[in-house]
Parts: structure tokens; sequence; C-alpha cells
């Protein structure tokens, strides 16, 4: 059973248009928080001690001595205190980005159907 579905389960007896329109608002506000909190990092040069980490999107190794800099996205809405998850490039930011919003967008498609159903 997917997300949409079992949101939909839940949604089926919600009678309260006030619930719903704050949920649509919430969508709105994490796809902004989501967009704000995608930038990119450089590695400090005065280290005593080379880090690195691997890429959350491919799995390549992003080392602080070979590399200049890496990409951030910061997911807020969730543990605003976490850290957040770290690429390799642009590239693999932009798809985690792209599929973190296309998930919110089809939640918020679920939450305006059940808004309308209210509405009729």
């Amino acid at each position: 059973m997917t997300d949409e579905e079992k949101l939909r389960i839940q949604l089926m007896d919600c009678n309260d248009d006030w619930y719903l329109l704050t949920c649509l608002w919430e969508m709105d506000y994490k796809i902004k928080q989501l967009k704000e909190g995608y930038y990119q990092r450089y590695f400090p040069k005065n280290l005593k001690r080379n880090w690195g980490f691997n890429c959350c999107q491919c799995g390549e190794r992003v080392q602080s001595d070979k590399d200049e800099f890496y990409y951030i996205v910061t997911i807020k809405w969730k543990d605003p205190h976490k850290p957040g998850k770290r690429f390799c490039s642009s590239q693999c930011a932009d798809i985690f980005v792209s599929e973190s919003e296309a998930w919110i967008l089809r939640m918020k498609k679920v939450y305006q159907d059940a808004r309308m159903n209210v509405r009729n």
C-alpha cells in the first residue's frame, strides 16, 4: 500500500475543511523549505584531519583533501537539528530534491481531493 493510499483511507471520514486547508498550507511550506535547504558548501582548508562521506544518491566517496565542495539538502520539517543529506554533485542533489518534491506534490493532491469532497 502506497503512502497516497494510506492517506486517502485516513481522510475518508474527514469533514474538517480547516484541517485540510492547514495540511495544504503545510505541503506548500515543505516545498519552500526543501528549496531553501539546498545549498553548496566548501570544505574548510585549515583542517587538522581530513574527513569525507559517501554521497546519499550515488554512493561516491567525497573527501576534504580531494574535493573542493559538496552539496547539502536540509529537510527542516522532519528534524531541524539534524544535519542535511550530503551529495557529491548538484546532479545527485537535484535528483533527491525532485523526488522529494514529487512526493510532496502527490500528498498535496490527496489533500486537495479530500477538500473538494468536503466542499461538495
